[in-house]
């Protein structure tokens, strides 16, 4: 990236729209706009770009027709003064109709004219690069960017508006005295001055690690946020968690049968809850048998199915053991517990209560969510639970 000469990027959501925004940011950005202005509305007095970007001018909106194509277009012009616009940098916002061809041209227009295409992130770039945003607000406003639900959006609202930086200054500034502290200690050792104690400075360096070891632990529920939660279906072959899956998913993306062992690799989707979206992954039932601690004689080495089946249990671990959470799925009429994977289970479901003895779905163990992936019942509770 360079920076010193202008830019030029489509700065509004692609598609057609009522309206969009080309924006313009650089020291040419006047006189660039002024060779993509056709006339003032209706040969009316205004502001000339010039005049409206000097350094430290009001922002100001003028109505102006462009020039595409031969055509004469409206558009709002924005003009923001260096200093104070969002790069720091002199800057023209663009607001034409929503047509994404239109802007296209108006931005091939505007480079034709001097600027060149900004990169992506250059214009928060450059608002770093003058000052007039700090490294966790730019970081801040890639997060709100990525954002897939209201709490992702509310982190990276604390994160632009420096909450993080807040709470950081304080032990930046603890550690910047406590180092001045020891080196004045060293720089007068030979007299009989002391700075600091040995015991006091331990007390206020763990102090300031004991602050950062927090705020650690509480950025943690915010790092969840910043890619969809995964979760993970276990349980023993035929337990329903293919069928299950393709419920939530809205899709078939799994097949299912009722023949156990229909999964044999790791199934992805995607599934849309009220306050985001989720990654579901449907692993292999985990088969006790094909555990590896089984003992094999020497005379009957491990058949390949044997092997197959011990490596889907290994992967199954494997899923399970770096999900954000585990869910253990158990069909209603089997009694026994879903299998272990080293990690407690965020959910528990008996699964398949359309095949259970009884209307209420018979053996339900206590903290269990009843559901059957066929008829949906119990799915708005288990979306809820996600």
């Amino acid at each position: 990236m360079t920076t010193g000469d202008t830019i030029v990027a489509i700065s509004s959501a692609a598609g057609p729209a009522a309206r969009m925004i080309v924006r313009l940011s650089g020291p040419d950005a006047g006189s660039i706009l002024k060779n993509l202005i056709h006339r003032a509305d209706g040969g009316k007095s205004g502001a000339s770009p010039s005049q409206a970007m000097t350094p430290g001018a009001p922002a100001i909106a003028q109505r102006v027709q462009l020039a595409i194509c031969g055509e004469s277009m409206p558009a709002w012009a924005m003009f923001f003064s260096e200093g104070k616009s969002y790069t720091g940098e002199a800057l023209v916002e663009l607001h034409i109709p929503g047509n994404p061809l239109v802007a296209r041209l108006l931005v091939e227009g505007a480079m034709r004219a001097g600027a060149r295409a900004a990169e992506a992130g250059e214009f928060t770039a450059r608002a770093y690069l003058s000052g007039r945003l700090n490294l966790v607000g730019a970081e801040g406003i890639a997060a709100a960017i990525a954002a897939h639900s209201a709490d992702e959006l509310e982190a990276a609202r604390q994160l632009r508006s420096g909450t993080l930086a807040r709470r950081l200054e304080p032990l930046m500034n603890e550690l910047a005295e406590l180092l001045a502290l020891i080196e004045a200690g060293i720089d007068f050792s030979e007299e009989d001055i002391s700075f600091l104690s040995a015991p006091e400075m331990r007390r206020r360096i763990v102090a300031v690690v004991e602050s950062l070891r927090e705020l650690s632990a509480g950025g943690e529920r915010y790092e969840r946020l910043a890619h969809e939660p995964t979760f993970v279906l276990v349980g023993y072959p035929n337990a329903g968690k293919s069928t299950l899956l393709n419920a939530l998913a809205g899709r078939d993306r799994a097949i299912v049968s009722n023949e156990a062992g229909t999964t044999r690799d790791a199934l992805m989707a995607e599934v849309a809850l009220e306050r985001g979206m989720i990654r579901l992954i449907d692993v292999a039932g985990i088969d006790e048998a094909a555990d590896d601690s089984v003992d094999v004689s020497n005379d009957s080495p491990p058949t390949a199915l044997r092997q197959i089946s011990r490596a889907m249990r290994r992967r199954a671990l494997e899923y399970a053991r770096d999900a954000d959470f585990v869910i253990a799925v158990r069909e209603i009429n089997d009694s026994r517990p879903a299998p272990e994977t080293g990690r407690a289970a965020a959910l528990r479901l008996a699964a398949k209560i359309d095949q259970a003895p009884t209307a209420n779905g018979g053996g339900l163990q206590p903290g269990e969510i009843a559901i059957s992936a066929l008829n949906d019942a119990g799915m708005v509770v288990l979306r809820a639970r996600l």
